[in-house]
């Protein structure tokens, strides 16, 4: 009786226990193959370069909760931080370049959401085409170099200055947009019609739920994280160039899928992409430090991802095109 119980609670929690059970795994196995890994300046430096990644995937879970998916978020990072950029260089505009680099990545997701929502185009069509635009539009603006931002600046205190004690500012700004984002997820209107989108388009209609509407919502909200991200990126590294968010739309649908946000949608949330955040960074962190091949870490990652997006995913919903 009590193995029939066990059994039956962890198919119904398995999306949760499963990254759990990985997360532990990867800390045992580092820890043991490097001293280095548990030491207070390594885990300081996986939540440092996390805290990026936790932005975008933030955004980017509410996308996949409705069953849909965005492949612009790393082109709208570089974009928006080349951007941000040029304005406290040529402008010194200094902090007020975050606000507009927000902007500008949720004008990008308006568009994507416009075209999505009421022009009824697959969403994975729409942002790889977009991926495409945004990207030439950042190469075109930085003539395919970086731009320097004054080490002076009060703009680089905004991500690498420090508030509390030693803790990186830009793992604030993190902790500060996951705590809204799960909050969002789980008490606002938005929120649950997110998961009501996902769970069945047609029923949410049905039932009354606007859902072109929240759809443009959604992509909004993706862009507008993505514009954050990429403004604290480029304050972080002191630039804004072509090689400015590389790596982050793999990592950050990785995230999502592994952290137990299904890609057929209705399930997970953003309090589940914070422990998939937590299993990138750590893996990523400790294949580095056991100095692993970054062609073989990509292997790696994408193996990952494959077997989260075979446990998770919903076979009663795939559709040809999302």
């Amino acid at each position: 009786m009590k193995v029939a119980r066990i059994i039956a609670f962890f198919r119904r929690h398995y999306s949760i226990i499963l990254p759990l059970v990985l997360l532990v795994i990867l800390v045992v196995v580092f820890a043991i193959s490097s001293d280095a890994f548990l030491t207070t300046r390594n885990v300081s430096n996986i939540l440092r370069h996390s805290a990026v990644l936790l932005i975008v995937a933030a955004g980017a879970t509410f996308i996949i909760l409705q069953g849909s998916i965005d492949l612009s978020v790393a082109s709208i990072v570089k974009f928006s931080g080349i951007c941000a950029a040029l304005l406290v260089k040529d402008w010194n505009i200094g902090l007020w370049a975050i606000p507009a680099a927000m902007l500008l990545g949720a004008m990008a997701g308006a568009i994507n959401g416009v075209v999505f929502s009421y022009g009824k185009v697959p969403s994975f069509l729409v942002t790889l085409g977009t991926l495409s635009i945004i990207n030439g539009l950042a190469l075109m603006l930085c003539e395919g170099k970086a731009i320097t931002i004054p080490f002076d600046s009060i703009y680089r205190t905004a991500s690498s200055g420090t508030l509390v004690g030693t803790l990186p500012n830009i793992i604030l700004w993190s902790f500060g947009v996951c705590a809204v984002m799960v909050l969002v997820g789980r008490y606002t209107r938005f929120g649950r019609y997110m998961y009501a989108i996902g769970g069945g388009e047609k029923v949410a209609r049905l039932s009354g739920v606007p859902v072109d509407r929240f759809k443009f919502y959604a992509f909004i909200m993706s862009g507008l994280l993505s514009g954050l991200a990429g403004a604290l990126m480029a304050a972080r590294v002191g630039s804004g160039g072509p090689g400015l968010g590389e790596g982050l739309l793999l990592d950050s649908i990785a995230a999502v899928v592994i952290g137990g946000t299904a890609l057929t949608g209705g399930v997970g949330g953003p309090h589940r992409t914070i422990l998939g955040v937590l299993i990138v960074g750590i893996l990523s962190n400790g294949l580095d430090i056991n100095a692993v091949h970054s062609f073989h870490q990509e292997i790696i990652k994408g193996s990952i991802v494959i077997l989260a997006v075979f446990l998770t995913i919903d076979r009663s919903k795939i559709q040809i095109m999302k």
